[in-house]
């Protein structure tokens, strides 16, 4: 009987340590996925902000400079509140212009009067929310230039 008690446990063992490293090797594979926070990005922005312009913006501006962003991003399709398996995939290219410029007219559809400088401000902090939480990794070299020089 101890024989078979002994066989069971080690099969048992085995089929264990397999299914834990299979699903440990496919996790790893994966990317680390990130998770903004609203309110955490907030204070983060906030509490980084350059004195001057702490003393002219409210949390209330913070939140609402930061929500645009994320819709932003939302409808470029390069975010999402459900899953990462709801992103594209696909090469985005947008112009250096495009996000604060859409940003202002979200905020002045809602009625939130800030200078451009101040939410173009905001916008270079939370950079360094999204590189704190990984959603931003080093820069990446691009292939060289193919046209002779």
């Amino acid at each position: 009987m101890l024989p078979w008690i002994i066989l069971a446990s080690v099969l048992v063992f085995v089929i264990a340590a397999a299914s834990i490293g299979s699903v440990s090797g496919s996790l790893a594979e994966r990317p680390r996925r990130s998770v903004y926070d609203l309110e955490e990005a907030v204070e983060f922005v906030a509490e980084r902000l350059p004195d001057d312009l702490t003393a002219r913006l409210s949390y209330d501006d913070v939140r609402a400079v930061l929500s645009a962003h994320c819709d932003y991003l939302a409808d470029k399709g390069v975010a999402s509140s459900a899953t990462a398996d709801d992103i594209g995939t696909e090469l985005l290219l947008v112009p250096d212009d495009e996000p604060l410029a859409w940003i202002l007219g979200r905020l002045e559809s809602a009625s939130v009067r800030l200078a451009d400088e101040d939410v173009a401000t905001v916008l270079a902090v939370e950079e360094r929310y999204y590189r704190a939480i990984g959603a931003i990794g080093g820069q990446v070299e691009g292939p060289a230039d193919p046209a002779p020089g």
